[in-house]
């Protein structure tokens, strides 16, 4: 349930990506060789690719000319794309406290519900008013900023201890496949019934999700009425000892928050995290806007070419995972160099993809291929400079990867609208621009984890003294028999 709840949360985000395409038109890139008089002004004004097709009978090169129904500029649409990540990045944190306080079974259920219904309004707002679609959105956003922390509060709850990576495996793997899944339903949704009915299914079908999940799961094994008292009992004392075990380990008093925060090899890692959520940023937002509007390709192909470099993300991400662990199992190799490797391989290859790409101009499949190994290559940075947390201080990895992730939340919402102005009258050179900024960012991060970076126990991360640790767990025991 949890996996599809993460598809469903993307399904939801995303929708607009492709859909907004439909909706504001591609006024630019598709212009019908029988309109050509009436819209040679569009076309010597802005400089776009043409379309390639096969005709039955011929083969020639034509585009085709659609009119949207909303007149959004780039800067707009830069707008309502980011605007779900104001409210998003603003209520993850207190979203894990409303999932402590009310079960994760009614936090869930009902702010997926209510974002399900909100997705089904987006045809009305957006008719009535920009103002209202922004404001729509930015409450999507802030009620879907509950889920993936309510999820871990659900893992944490449900999972022993030993069966922990499974389960987060598992759980997360919507979040690739939902854009998988959401770029190619959505082209394909467009292309047969129109942009509003995008909006209308993935509502319709969050709004399944939270019925069932409401249904089948409850906020405890203990409250479950059907799993077995065995299965019960087993979970719930595994996590007991666990907590046992673990306990003093987090806490606000004795976290090294002045460490952290002065650590150059932990601040190595934060760049290449906001390099690496540009690239995102520009390959989940503008990437499906440039296949239509730049390369001309129709709103089903656009879907279905701009789930690909996601499904290429998926392979390298577990191909590198399992061929880093080989490596270090198999050979001496240190973690350090070998994290730097696959930061390369990541980084490097996308900077490398956005800055070869401009230079085909408009040759549609070198693109395609570019476009989609830029983001191909972002798999491998989990075998690098993201699994270096752990290595560097693995008791406050969860502390040092929400800072930077809260970071890389405010980056999207400021990267997303700065495109959309750089983007200009979105003709082909401004794109080249875009892509150039985008390798100039990879390799900057690149080279500060490069430079900075080590996979080292840092000092301020070695654990406790045997008896600070026994200590510990004695006040822990001690406030579980008054408890």
């Amino acid at each position: 349930m949890a996996a599809v709840g993460t598809i469903n949360l993307y399904l939801l985000r995303n929708s607009l990506n492709i859909a907004i395409i439909s909706m504001v038109g591609v006024k630019n890139s598709s212009l019908d060789v029988g309109n050509q008089s009436e819209t040679e002004s569009l076309q010597t004004t802005v400089h776009v690719c043409p379309r390639y097709q096969t005709n039955s009978t011929t083969d020639v090169h034509f585009t085709q000319y659609q009119q949207g129904e909303f007149d959004w500029t780039l800067a707009k649409q830069g707008l309502l794309l980011s605007c779900y990540f104001y409210g998003y990045t603003f209520s993850n944190i207190p979203g894990a406290w409303v999932a402590k306080l009310f079960g994760i079974r009614a936090t869930l259920g009902v702010v997926s519900f209510v974002s399900s219904i909100l997705t089904i309004l987006i045809p009305l707002t957006a008719r009535l008013n920009f103002g209202f679609l922004v404001a729509v959105r930015l409450l999507i956003g802030l009620f879907q900023g509950v889920t993936l922390p309510t999820i871990m509060q659900a893992i944490g709850i449900w999972s022993p201890p030993c069966e922990h990576t499974r389960h987060i495996a598992i759980s997360f793997i919507g979040v690739t496949s939902g854009n998988m899944v959401a770029f190619t339903l959505a082209g394909l949704i467009v292309a047969s019934f129109g942009w509003e009915c995008v909006f209308y299914a993935a509502g319709g079908i969050g709004c399944l999700w939270s019925i069932a999940w409401v249904l089948l799961i409850h906020d405890s094994p203990l409250k479950h009425p059907r799993i077995s008292k065995q299965e019960s009992i087993y979970i719930t004392k595994s996590l007991s000892e666990a907590a046992s075990a673990e306990s003093g380990k987090i806490t606000l008093k004795i976290i090294p928050w002045r460490k952290i925060l002065t650590s150059k090899p932990y601040w190595s890692t934060v760049a290449p995290h906001l390099a690496e959520t540009w690239t995102t940023a520009i390959t989940h937002y503008w990437v499906p806007q440039y296949i239509a509007k730049v390369l001309g390709f129709s709103i089903e192909n656009v879907g279905f070419l701009s789930s690909l470099p996601y499904g290429l993300n998926v392979f390298s991400l577990v191909m590198s995972g399992f061929l880093s662990d080989f490596i270090l199992l198999k050979t001496q190799i240190r973690k350090t160099f070998l994290r730097k490797v696959f930061s390369s391989i990541g980084l490097g290859g996308t900077a490398l993809s956005f800055l070869i790409l401009p230079s085909f101009g408009c040759n549609h499949t070198l693109a395609i291929v570019l476009i989609c190994t830029s983001y191909m290559f972002v798999g491998c940075n989990y075998s690098g400079y993201r699994v270096a947390l752990a290595d560097m201080a693995p008791s406050y990895l969860g502390i040092m990867y929400a800072i930077s992730n809260t970071f890389s939340c405010l980056l999207v919402l400021f990267a997303t609208q700065i495109v959309g102005i750089m983007l200009g009258d979105g003709s082909l050179p401004y794109w080249k621009t875009v892509f150039y900024v985008t390798a100039a960012i990879s390799a900057f991060g690149l080279f500060v984890y490069l430079w900075f970076g080590t996979s080292e126990l840092q000092p301020w991360a070695k654990s406790k003294t045997k008896q600070e640790n026994k200590e510990e767990t004695k006040l822990f025991v001690e406030m579980s028999e008054t408890l």
